[in-house]
């Protein structure tokens, strides 16, 4: 199964496409994945020990004395932005944070703050999506907005099918660095998944429910700094709308 890549942003970010088996739309066409098989947590808060019969291990605690951001999305929070348009929409509500995507193309929300070497982690649910569970959910980390609208950064992710990357955006195009590959450590459906995505320096490491599962190193010309940010998208054109719930964000110093 091809996992369709293309991403956007809302009315105030930039929109960029990975090439896909889908019909292309007016936005620019970047990569084409390959066609082989498919394919930011309060450290204390109790997580449930099995899911869908998968059991969810707790991830090592993180330091409390390097937390730059942390937010449970229990009340409204200007920490990250919420948005609303045809394109998908992203809100606080009943104590998490929630962002859909109403086509197959990435739509992310931000935070209002920049960060440069970081540890993000999360707790992900994805709430409505394909059938098939082909759907993407992800973190981006030092996203940088150009003057065309154009992005940078890096976006490491996983989908509901059970598998994980590591991509490079530049100038609104994205390159693998870790392309789509199987993990049985991934949850999948509408499994809860903790996501720990790591940007320090040159390198790049993505964490999923306490297994260390991609490592990348960053391209020369990246960005340095930028924004976090969750990304989601549904890579069935069939069934273009995904929802995932996140919650018990912390972003620390590693």
């Amino acid at each position: 199964m091809n996992k369709n890549t293309r991403i956007m942003v809302s009315s105030v970010a930039a929109i960029f496409v990975l090439a896909c088996a889908c019909p292309a739309t007016s936005l620019p066409t970047i990569n084409t994945q390959p066609t082989t098989p498919p394919f930011v947590v309060p450290p204390t808060q109790a997580i449930p020990p099995t899911q869908d019969g998968f059991e969810v291990p707790t991830l090592p605690p993180l330091e409390d004395t390097n937390i730059l951001m942390s937010d449970d999305f229990n009340e409204f929070s200007s920490r990250i932005e919420t948005t609303s348009d045809e394109t998908g929409s992203s809100e606080i509500k009943d104590g998490v944070y929630i962002l859909r995507a109403n086509g197959d193309v990435w739509n992310w929300g931000k935070s209002n703050s920049e960060f440069s070497d970081t540890i993000i982690e999360v707790d992900a649910s994805m709430t409505v999506g394909p059938a098939n569970n082909n759907a993407g959910i992800g973190i981006i980390c030092r996203m940088q907005t150009r003057e065309d609208t154009s992005i940078d950064g890096y976006l490491l992710a996983i989908s509901a099918d059970g598998y994980y990357s590591i991509r490079s955006i530049l100038a609104g195009s994205m390159e693998p660095l870790v392309d789509w590959t199987y993990s049985d450590t991934i949850v999948q459906g509408s499994g809860h998944n903790i996501i720990r995505a790591t940007c320090d320096g040159n390198s790049l490491i993505l964490e999923v429910n306490g297994e260390q599962v991609a490592t990348a190193a960053t391209i020369s010309g990246g960005p340095e700094s930028g924004p976090m940010a969750f990304s989601v998208v549904s890579f069935e054109s069939a069934e273009p709308t995904v929802e995932v719930h996140f919650d018990n964000l912390v972003v620390t110093a590693p």
